[in-house]
């Protein structure tokens, strides 16, 4: 084919003329055809997305320049306050952390769950309701705190640790995500000598996700 135009009519059509050895064809094509091809011919580069933080278990990229970003947080125990009271070495479920950043390199927004106690994760995970306090749903609710500028996606490992060592209250706090249906001072109490295992079985509620929601 040595010449291709495309005449797009008032009423919408989309005329399609070839020519190849001096033969020429003529095609109607619909609009969503047009634009299916424009966009299947568009070339694509390579995200280059530089050294991605430890635990990272997904990454997207959008066209806004935006990215997100979600951790396997590896530690079970982290030291907590509560209105005053520190709790050192507590226990905690098995955690995931979602992060959303700006092109500029600003934390957008940061998102919290509990998935199942498995050595090996999946798209179908099971997860849990967040029992502490601070989490709505998966949104974490950081109050005045601000996040340090974020200029490689490496140091996105250490925001579950500094949002770990934020005070809990008793914001977005329900006695009614525990399956012991136990207030916050009493739950904390409850779990500060016991071991991960205890959530699974005596604490922790289904919320009727998977970790591919979450994603």
């Amino acid at each position: 084919m040595s010449e291709m135009l495309i005449r797009i009519k008032e009423d919408g059509r989309v005329m399609v003329e070839t020519e190849s050895g001096g033969v020429k064809s003529f095609k109607q094509i619909t609009p969503d055809s047009l634009a299916e091809c424009i966009h299947q011919s568009l070339l694509r580069g390579a995200i280059h997305t530089g050294l991605l933080p430890k635990n990272c278990i997904s990454f997207s990229a959008y066209d806004n320049g935006n990215k997100e970003v979600v951790l396997l947080h590896a530690e079970s125990r982290a030291d907590i306050s509560y209105f005053g009271t520190e709790y050192k070495n507590f226990p905690l479920p098995c955690l995931v952390f979602g992060f959303c950043i700006t092109q500029e390199g600003h934390i957008a927004s940061c998102k919290l769950g509990v998935i199942e106690n498995s050595n090996r994760i999946h798209p179908n995970t099971k997860m849990y309701h967040y029992p502490l306090s601070n989490v709505s749903g998966f949104h974490i609710c950081t109050g005045n705190n601000t996040f340090p500028k974020c200029t490689s996606l490496h140091t996105l490992a250490s925001l579950p640790y500094y949002i770990l060592s934020m005070p809990n209250n008793n914001d977005h706090f329900h006695h009614f995500l525990n399956k012991r249906n136990m207030e916050m001072r009493d739950l904390l109490e409850l779990l500060k000598n016991k071991e991960q295992a205890f959530y699974y079985s005596d604490i922790l509620l289904p919320n009727g996700k998977v970790l591919n929601d979450f994603i």
